[in-house]
């Protein structure tokens, strides 16, 4: 008894570090990054060219990601303006964004990165700007040196090539612009896509409605099929082939939806 009492401190120890470790993205026990547990996917424009990724994480992170509000007619300190507001460290007043509610994230002046630097507290911050999934636009502060990480979406030059997935890390100061298209769970292939029109649910609505009343019709003819009379017979027949001849067509398509 003794002796687990000695060692509860350790293991309480474990347990608060465990939690402090996990930010949304996985880590194994050396330290290196796993694939994140939820895949966000869409395009990063660097100042080289534009490219397919997934796995986008910032600053190994998808959730809980800190950024800084913007400081007001910001002027670069002299060394008169030592402790004035103009050295007003950032990191004091955060927020955090999550990528699930986020569309896109660009420079202020992605023309020119390096001239927009600000330079406080001997760190150096560049402005950006992030559009939620509502429309609205906000304008961070974030370090430059803040790292995107990504498996950037090579499909080759013909459709019969498997893609390859190339692992891309760059500061956020490189990234003209990154849009967020949408996010799946790594166990489960369901891709959740942002602005996407959900035409083909409704087309399977559709189907499925039309297939409902084609067994309706089929129910309602032999119901009502009057067995003394002879052409009541043959309408029903001629009824009932072209009734499974149209039940047949939405199957089809049923099945070819889920084939796709």
């Amino acid at each position: 008894m003794k002796h687990l009492q000695s060692q509860k401190p350790l293991l309480l120890l474990a347990a608060f570090t465990t939690f402090l470790c996990w930010n949304g993205s996985t880590m194994d026990s050396n330290g290196k990054d796993k694939r994140p547990d939820t895949n966000f996917y869409g395009t990063i424009e660097d100042h080289s060219a534009k490219f397919d990724a997934e796995d986008i994480l910032i600053g190994g992170k998808y959730e809980q990601i800190p950024v800084y509000q913007t400081i007001k007619d910001y002027k670069k300190p002299t060394e008169k303006d030592a402790g004035s507001k103009s050295e007003i460290d950032p990191k004091q007043n955060k927020t955090f964004l999550d990528l699930h509610e986020i569309t896109s994230i660009e420079l202020l002046d992605p023309e020119h990165p390096t001239s927009s630097e600000i330079e406080i507290n001997n760190r150096k911050y560049i402005e950006i700007i992030v559009t939620s999934i509502n429309g609205n636009k906000q304008n961070y502060l974030v370090e430059t040196s803040r790292e995107i990480s990504c498996l950037k979406i090579d499909k080759g030059l013909s459709k019969d090539q498997n893609q390859i997935l190339e692992e891309r890390k760059l500061n956020i100061i490189h990234v003209r612009n990154l849009t967020i298209k949408g996010y799946k769970s790594a166990k489960d292939a369901k891709h959740i896509r942002r602005g996407e029109d959900d035409s083909q649910d409704i087309k399977k609505a559709d189907v499925a409605s039309a297939t409902e009343k084609t067994l309706d019709q089929m129910e309602e003819k032999v119901k009502n099929l009057k067995q003394e009379d002879p052409s009541s017979y043959e309408m029903f027949k001629s009824s009932m082939l072209s009734l499974l001849k149209s039940l047949r067509q939405q199957l089809q398509t049923m099945l070819n939806m889920l084939k796709n």
